[in-house]
Order: structure tokens, then C-alpha cells, then sequence
């Protein structure tokens, strides 16, 4: 998977069938987001916009870290992670979403492949 993910004209050359592989891939994440959907079923009261709030900062995450290194999403979601529950101390728990979407318009507008990203050079 991860070789065609990097290049996929390389693993068709090298005898990888490719359609097969993305099928695969898409079966393991539809059935590791089935299992979360039973599990968290059991806990919460289901709604069809209770993963909304997940999304979001996860998006977020991704954005602020970039997704240049396989860490740098890691990085970013410790760092919001920190500054999600200093905010829900000092600001409140109903703007502690308005901080997390500015922090990531800033960042957008500042470094838009992320903090830990890197500028690709266009020729």
C-alpha cells in the first residue's frame, strides 16, 4: 500500500495490482470506522452529526501540522490538545472552538503547508 501510495506507476510496473490494493484500503478504513461506530454506539447517544466535533479537530490538526512528515499531525494535535484546555480554563468552554479556528486562519494566512510542513518549490 504504501508503495502506491508514493508512486503508483512504479508498483504497477513492479507487478502490484493496484486496484485491488486501493479496494483493500478502503476495506480496512470502512471497517475500522465501522468498529469505532459500534463501540462509540455503546456510549453516546447516536446522532447522524455526532462525529462533526471529531472531524473538525481533526482537520484542524492536519492543518496546523501539515502533512509533510508522518510526526508533524502528531506534533499539532499535542499542541492543540494544550491549547484546547488552556482555553476551556481561561475563555470558556463555548469559545474554546472560536480560539481553535482562529489559531487556524492564522496559520492558513502565516504558513499555509502547516508548522512543521515544508514550502514545496514550484518551477
Amino acid at each position: 500500500m504504501r508503495a502506491v501510495s508514493q508512486n503508483r506507476e512504479a508498483a504497477e510496473l513492479m507487478g502490484l495490482d493496484v486496484p485491488r490494493l486501493f479496494a483493500l484500503a478502503f476495506g480496512i478504513s470502512a471497517a475500522m470506522a465501522a468498529l469505532a461506530g459500534i463501540f462509540l454506539g455503546g456510549v453516546r447517544f447516536m446522532t447522524p452529526t455526532m462525529g462533526s466535533d471529531p472531524l473538525m479537530k481533526a482537520l484542524i490538526v492536519v492543518i496546523f501540522g501539515g502533512i509533510a512528515r508522518f510526526t508533524s499531525p502528531i506534533y499539532a494535535a499535542f499542541i492543540i490538545g494544550l491549547v484546547e484546555s488552556f482555553s476551556n480554563y481561561f475563555v470558556g468552554l463555548y469559545w474554546t472552538p472560536a480560539v481553535l479556528f482562529a489559531m487556524m486562519i492564522v496559520v492558513l494566512f502565516m504558513k499555509p503547508s502547516g508548522l512543521f510542513g515544508h514550502h514545496q518549490r514550484t518551477l
